[in-house]
């Protein structure tokens, strides 16, 4: 049975930089970054809006260096239907949908994209308790819909949550759970506000990692390396992945349901879905070969 995530692309890092600032867009090209995700949104004052959504257009406009996303203001705002209106371009490989927490809203955005002729997905942004509660709903909203994801400092103040706290991971959790059960990829995990704390960085990024998720927003191309760091299948872990997709293989061949390894252990199956899902990144990233 086909995985649905293997028709997604994947990313271990986005980076997010402010649409009104010309220069860090073309830096967030030039970063190790996998994508770029120039923002209309929260990072853009009320009066640099008008600037940011005519440079987005102009980049998107053409084709772009890297995958190339733009968030959206929000549907309930008045912005959402220009900025669709003025990124449609064929170097736009998606939008994010700033607080997201009704099923129409992705639709009419949807629609948008359809009229304006762009392949563009959607990724959706849960940013309260409202459109948390609606996660799979939002997942299901419309074929367009790639990927869902958090956005933590708007759903921490929605929550009354510590950042650390139960309640967040159990956001964090839901929004892993949905997209699977909608047969989306893994979401990508919320920025670390903190560029000037690597170590912050790192501990929090090896938790998310833990709970599901398959990669990270940043803010600064500098968390990019750590971020890399964490979320990179390493040569031993290909190796043993592969090793075990082989085992499943093999046991699929021979209509066993029970997958034994090379050592002769049994291997249940999630070991077998963390398996496949970590030679996937590792083929799009190129490094099967590295496990050899």
């Amino acid at each position: 049975m086909n995985d649905p995530r293997a028709e997604h692309p994947v990313y271990r890092s986005c980076l997010y930089v402010p649409g009104h600032h010309p220069d860090r867009i073309t830096r967030a090209y030039e970063s190790e970054a996998d994508a770029v995700i120039i923002d209309l949104e929260d990072a853009v004052p009320v009066t640099h809006k008008p600037l940011a959504r005519e440079t987005a257009a102009a980049i998107t406009s053409g084709q772009t260096p890297k995958p190339t996303f733009v968030r959206l203001n929000s549907m309930r705002s008045t912005l959402c239907e220009q900025d669709v209106a003025a990124v449609t371009g064929v170097g736009l490989t998606g939008v994010r949908l700033a607080k997201t927490e009704w099923p129409e809203e992705i639709r009419q955005v949807a629609e948008m994209l359809g009229e304006a002729g762009s392949a563009a997905v959607i990724h959706v942004l849960i940013e309260t308790a409202c459109g948390l509660e609606n996660a799979y709903q939002l997942a299901t909203a419309s074929p367009s819909v790639g990927m869902l994801g958090l956005g933590e400092s708007d759903l921490r103040a929605d929550l009354y949550a510590d950042m650390d706290g139960p309640t967040m991971d159990a956001a964090r959790s839901r929004v892993i759970i949905a997209s699977r059960a909608a047969g989306l990829p893994n979401p990508l995990q919320s920025v670390f506000p903190d560029p000037r704390n690597p170590e912050g960085l790192l501990a929090t990024s090896i938790h998310g990692k833990r709970l599901g998720f398959i990669g990270r927003m940043a803010i600064h191309p500098s968390q990019v390396p750590i971020i890399h760091g964490v979320y990179t299948p390493q040569p031993h872990e290909i190796e043993e992945a592969m090793e075990i997709c082989a085992a499943a293989a093999l046991a699929e061949e021979q209509n066993r349901t029970i997958v034994i390894n090379n050592k002769g252990k049994m291997v249940g199956p999630p070991a077998v879905a963390n398996a496949q899902q970590t030679l996937r990144l590792a083929k799009a990233l190129d490094l099967v070969g590295n496990a050899t």
